[in-house]
């Protein structure tokens, strides 16, 4: 009679184990759901908050949405910029780059837009400092294909 006992112990205890190790799985799923849900919503929040810059023309094709950057090491920045086409053939699609002369950036590729005739179309450059990047006044540009390219500054603060 004691070996039942003790079987049906083993079993409850089994049991107990078993549904506090779904919760922790769960808790745990959840957390890192949050954080990365978290990351994505932050750099959908900071494109949304990002001004869209001035509507380009046939006079001013490349427009930025600023012409100065003030970061911190580790931070992200956003900058918008649009290209207007005044010619009478589509421009073919493209990715628009960033480079900067004097620091480091890491960006995050924009998607590729055909621009059609009279139209304009709006990038967002998303880029990274990384947090060993020392404080410095860097000029950089954006260059939209082979339909020319524009400047910006960017300061990065300590």
């Amino acid at each position: 009679m004691k070996n039942k006992k003790a079987a049906l112990e083993l079993s409850v205890t089994a049991i107990v184990v078993l549904i506090l190790a779904i919760v922790m799985l769960g808790l745990g799923l959840g957390f890192v759901r949050g954080m990365f849900g978290k990351v994505t919503t932050t750099f959908e929040e900071q494109i949304a908050t990002e001004p869209e810059p001035p509507k380009p023309s046939a006079s001013d094709p490349i427009t930025l949405s600023k012409g100065r950057v003030i970061v911190h090491p580790g931070d992200t920045a956003v900058v918008k910029v649009s290209l207007y086409n005044p010619t009478n053939a589509a421009y073919a699609a493209f990715v628009p780059a960033t480079t900067c002369t004097g620091i480091t950036i890491n960006t995050i590729a924009a998607a590729s837009r055909a621009v059609p005739v009279a139209e304009f179309r709006t990038w967002s450059m998303v880029f990274t400092v990384p947090s060993t990047q020392a404080a410095a006044t860097a000029l950089c540009q954006v260059t939209l294909g082979t339909h020319g390219s524009i400047d910006f500054t960017t300061v990065v603060k300590d």
